[in-house]
């Protein structure tokens, strides 16, 4: 029996933060996850600006929130508000993830965790030994980097645009303290690509190119694809992004953006009910089934 929607007092409150929300569908997944886990708890979206955390986040801590996502443009810069950032989200300079322990207001990053996960559990690819050409190097890219440095890949080459080379060379850098010489390349000449690809089999979208409004870009020349490269993106809306059609066309394997999605929120709900006794876990099979109903059924996704 589905209980009533109305919110008690003892419900459980969770939620999300950053500015634009409108097309999140976060709150669709975690509410849809609570509900076949029988909780009483809820999933709200606040839309909230930089000069709006200093007053929200004690807010949202007098209100007993259990935990919250935190989404574009608020990943770095709610860091300086927090009172302790695990491993992960050091690493990154970025969170995605809030939850309070003993009454402080704790960060962490489960993005890299998430797509290496969805890459070994839904793309059946284990990355351990594999040499990865990475596009991208922003807050995406470090935290799929680090995770996959964990993850025990050979290599790291790092591709971008001649504008952020800087970034490029920061993340190579940051990369290289964790594991020496796990990224010996970074690139922004496209001539040096047609080699890059011959290097590496696993490569890795953590750009925003074939994202809504802009599909019909991709973020090289998908004509250097072999059957033998397994190709991934991040980016879910669209889900089938341009890139990800002609690498299969090629014959490639791939794994689209959604996945991290589905299994970084997961790994989320997992950080806000570790001390939960019996422990919860959380029902991925319910988060996807929302995720892809969505994905498939609400226009412009």
């Amino acid at each position: 029996m589905l209980r009533p929607k109305t919110h008690w007092i003892e419900t459980e409150q969770y939620g999300l933060i950053g500015a634009p929300l409108v097309k999140s569908l976060s709150p669709a997944m975690h509410n849809a996850n609570f509900e076949s886990l029988g909780m009483n708890a809820v999933y709200t979206p606040f839309e909230v600006e930089e000069e709006g955390m200093k007053k929200i986040l004690p807010a949202l801590e007098s209100l007993r929130f259990k935990g919250l996502n935190v989404t574009m443009p608020l990943k770095q810069k709610v860091i300086p508000f927090l009172n302790e950032v695990d491993e992960g989200g050091a690493l990154c300079g970025a969170v995605n993830t809030l939850y309070w322990k003993k009454g402080r207001l704790c960060g962490t990053n489960t993005d890299g965790v998430g797509f290496v996960k969805g890459l070994k559990e839904q793309g059946h690819y284990d990355p351990a030994g594999k040499h990865c050409l990475l596009f991208g190097s922003g807050g995406g890219a470090r935290g799929v980097g680090f995770a996959l440095c964990a993850a025990g890949v050979s290599s790291i080459t790092i591709s971008g645009r001649a504008s952020g080379v800087e970034r490029i060379r920061k993340l190579a850098s940051d990369l290289n303290a964790y594991k020496a010489g796990i990224c010996p390349v970074q690139s922004t000449d496209p001539s040096e690509l047609p080699g890059l690809f011959t290097q590496n089999e696993l490569v890795i979208n953590t750009t925003s190119i074939g994202m809504l409004p802009n599909v019909d870009e991709t973020p090289f020349d998908t004509s250097l694809l072999e059957s033998r490269h397994m190709v991934c993106d991040i980016v879910y809306v669209p889900h089938d992004t341009k890139m990800l059609r002609e690498a299969e066309a090629k014959g490639c394997k791939t794994l689209p953006g959604y996945w991290m999605t589905i299994f970084q929120g997961a790994e989320a709900f997992r950080r806000w009910t570790m001390e939960r006794e019996p422990a919860v876990a959380p029902n991925v099979e319910v988060m996807t089934k929302t995720m892809l109903d969505y994905l498939n059924e609400k226009s412009g996704y």
